[in-house]
């Protein structure tokens, strides 16, 4: 009686240790939350379309070329206060190269909509040095998460930001679109931080960004471009971001991959610092026909570029030579190369940076 009593127990234990979860808004960022990630090689990933119901995802080689943190801190703690006041936000890109423009610090504001959802409530950008925020027009948030987010889920939303008309502010900036989030798996992840019961989700936004010239008359006063994203998530119970998230553009309905990253320890990486920084703030266009256009900020000194294919031989290399300019452009022929999928690896003396390209 004893032996099946045991045995009952170890079954049982062992079925729910592989049970679906449901995630809610317990398992989303909170103000204060500081939580490191590593950022992976994307050669090192693997399989990450791979999906179904009580599927193991084994990530175990990721190979880690540095580090960043998240920070969730209250919007007084940012440049945007005044537009987002009782939100928080964190940091998710320093500048984006945009011609004629400098654009600076964005950042991303959250809310829990009670247990109902996680939404991103609006956006914080510095034009020109003047900071502003793009607000929800009419309550109209970009839900990124409806709870309880269980398997085979699939939800949509439409969002619209838009900065206020001040006379004062030069610049004005919109963005609008939709969202799909699909709870597509489940199952457990393995990475080098650990294994964990998981959810997979992907979600997919498709924006178009403009930004509004105050000083010019219409229609003459925009500049439009589309912003289509898409992020392979697998969600636990234990970290408040994602264990493991693959993003990147999505570019004629292809996904191309640019960045993953996982939930980490603090690692030591020998010659390396942390990768708050990127050395290329852009690369583009991606997919390309024969031209690579790479965005460096100042004082990264020489940077190497090698481009292998995806057998890790190398096919092409160039050095980036410095210039005294804010921004630096640089031009690479691929033209040469067969038409496929390619790895850009950059490097100086003190980081590294790799990322997915395609030649069409």
């Amino acid at each position: 009686m004893k032996k099946s009593l045991l045995f009952i127990v170890v079954v049982f234990s062992s079925i729910h240790l592989k049970s679906q979860i449901s995630i809610t808004s317990n398992n989303m960022p909170v103000i204060g939350d500081t939580v490191r990630y590593s950022v992976a090689r994307l050669t090192s990933v693997g399989n990450y379309t791979a999906t179904g119901a009580n599927y193991n995802w084994n990530f175990s080689t990721l190979d880690s070329t540095g580090q960043g943190i998240r920070k969730f801190v209250p919007s007084s703690a940012t440049p945007y206060s005044f537009y987002f006041f009782g939100k928080y936000g964190e940091k998710t890109l320093d500048s984006v190269p945009v011609p004629g423009f400098s654009i600076k610090n964005l950042y991303s504001f959250y809310k829990k909509n009670g247990t109902s959802s996680f939404n991103a409530e609006g956006l914080g950008v510095t034009i020109s040095g003047a900071p502003i925020g793009a607000s929800p027009e009419a309550s109209n948030d970009d839900e990124l998460y409806f709870f309880p987010l269980n398997y085979s889920d699939r939800d949509s939303s439409t969002f619209r930001f838009s900065t206020p008309s001040f006379s004062a502010i030069p610049f004005g900036y919109k963005k609008h679109g939709y969202r799909i989030t699909e709870a597509d798996g489940w199952g457990t992840i393995t990475t080098p931080y650990g294994t964990e019961t998981c959810l997979r989700v992907v979600t997919t936004q498709y924006a178009i960004d403009t930004i509004i010239i105050n000083a010019l008359p219409a229609p003459f006063n925009k500049i439009s471009y589309p912003n289509y994203v898409r992020s392979y998530q697998w969600l636990t119970l234990t970290e408040r971001i994602p264990y493991l998230e693959v993003s990147g553009n999505v570019v004629g309905g292809n996904f191309t991959p640019n960045q993953a990253r996982y939930r980490d320890v603090i690692r030591t990486f020998v010659g390396i610092k942390e990768e708050n920084a990127l050395l290329a703030l852009s690369v583009f266009p991606n997919p390309s026909t024969g031209q690579l256009t790479i965005i460096v900020p100042k004082n990264k000194g020489l940077i190497k570029a090698e481009i292998t294919d995806m057998q890790g031989k190398t096919v092409l290399q160039k050095d980036l030579q410095e210039s005294s300019e804010m921004v630096n452009q640089h031009n690479v022929d691929i033209s040469a190369l067969a038409k496929g999928l390619y790895i850009l690896n950059l490097s100086n003396q003190k980081n590294k940076q790799s990322l997915k390209i395609s030649l069409q």
